[in-house]
């Protein structure tokens, strides 16, 4: 072969390996576009992911719970569970009104605290928290339980406002939502409450579906409802389920920019409404006799039920699925901390955590009832982007 012709060649090759390297470097183009609305910005998705679907790919590797004989290992009516930055397991243990500590690997470590009214102790434990020191923060509907990452105990905060969900923001902010009533024209609020429970300043308010003559109103599947969570060590999100616009704030429950899709609405059909008014409903408040019927409907089906964060910053958008469908899989936003859109998830429950390249479930056996706190391995954790 002529030298001329073999150059050539060399630098065709060359030429063809830098294009396909090329190729495969390229990362997609966000097809959305960023704006600002009174002094805001406001991140505009698409309604198609930065980088399409993604699927975690899980490995069960461990199950706690299930044995009636083995007393600290058993749930009998429901659990709540969270992981420490160190992979300890703390179960807020409904049934026995208790808090369980295990270790990465299953095993028992300690009782935290006990029921009662004292120091230490508590009544109906429903949640764990940490704050960014560590400390093990149990949330008992009107108080919260504070203790030390050894179990021993710090201080007790009682709330004067009852919350039905709560979460610890940047800087120790204590967030939740608060009951709706007839008093405040059956509004629902997410607030901040101070360090000692005893100020509560407004972050938002939101009348949805429910009017101000209302004598009382029922907690169904459709219903309108606040969704919240930590993000980063800096910010939290928050937004209302009938529009798929989500507030990231600071400390100070300022807003510094909001996430919105572009969502078109889903109605609310015939056999969907029958089915909530049947057994699709959860709590009732005020003047109602038969919650079922007089449910009151949004206008179009909420976007999401709940959301969470894992520890690399990206924000897990849980939507809501039609109530025919309520055994089906699990659709699921994925967005980057700065508000990207980057995937559509598909997951066969609801996660209740998801940290440090594992997935945490509470798993109800149908036939015995029984409850399970389960972790996955997500095996493909490092392929899943953050940007």
């Amino acid at each position: 072969m002529e030298p001329r012709i073999r150059c050539a060649l060399i630098i065709l090759f060359l030429l063809l390996f830098i294009f396909a390297e090329a190729r495969e470097n390229q990362k997609p183009a966000w097809k959305g576009k960023i704006e600002t609305e009174n002094g805001i910005k406001v991140v505009k998705n698409p309604a198609q992911p930065l980088y399409g679907e993604f699927s975690f790919d899980l490995q069960e590797d461990l199950k706690i719970g299930g044995d009636p004989t083995a007393e600290a290992y058993y749930f009998p009516k429901g659990a709540a569970v969270r992981p420490d930055k160190k992979g300890n397991m703390f179960v807020a243990d409904f049934g026995n009104k208790r808090v369980q500590m295990y270790d990465p690997v299953g095993q028992f470590v300690r009782t935290i605290g006990r029921q009662g009214q004292g120091p230490g102790e508590y009544q109906f434990p429903n949640q764990v928290l940490f704050d960014t020191e560590g400390d093990c923060i149990v949330y008992a509907a009107t108080e919260l339980v504070v203790f030390a990452p050894d179990g021993t105990f710090k201080k007790k905060i009682n709330f004067r406002t009852f919350l039905n969900r709560l979460a610890i923001g940047p800087g120790g902010l204590i967030i939740g939502t608060t009951q709706p009533s007839p008093r405040d024209g059956w509004k629902q609020k997410i607030v901040q409450v101070d360090s000692q429970g005893t100020s509560v300043q407004s972050i938002a308010e939101y009348r949805g579906e429910f009017g101000e003559s209302l004598k009382g109103f029922v907690l169904h599947w459709y219903t309108s409802d606040i969704a919240f969570s930590p993000l980063t060590s800096d910010a939290f999100v928050y937004g209302f389920s009938s529009t798929y616009r989500i507030h990231v704030a600071d400390s100070s429950g300022r807003t510094v920019f909001i996430i919105a899709m572009d969502e078109k609405p889903l109605s609310i059909s015939g056999k969907e409404k029958e089915a909530t008014r049947k057994d699709g409903y959860f709590a009732w408040y005020g003047k109602t006799d038969k919650p079922g019927e007089d449910a009151v409907f949004p206008d179009h089906r909420p976007y999401f039920s709940t959301m969470q964060n894992d520890d690399r910053g990206r924000l897990y958008v849980i939507r809501l699925k039609s109530i025919l469908d309520r055994d089906g899989p699990q659709a699921i936003d994925v967005f980057s901390k700065d508000g990207i859109f980057l995937y559509r998830m598909s997951l066969p429950f609801v996660p209740s955590v998801i940290r440090n390249g594992a997935l945490y479930y509470i798993r109800t056996d149908k036939d015995t009832g029984e409850y399970f706190v389960v972790r996955f391995k997500i095996k493909n954790w490092e392929a899943m982007k953050a940007i």
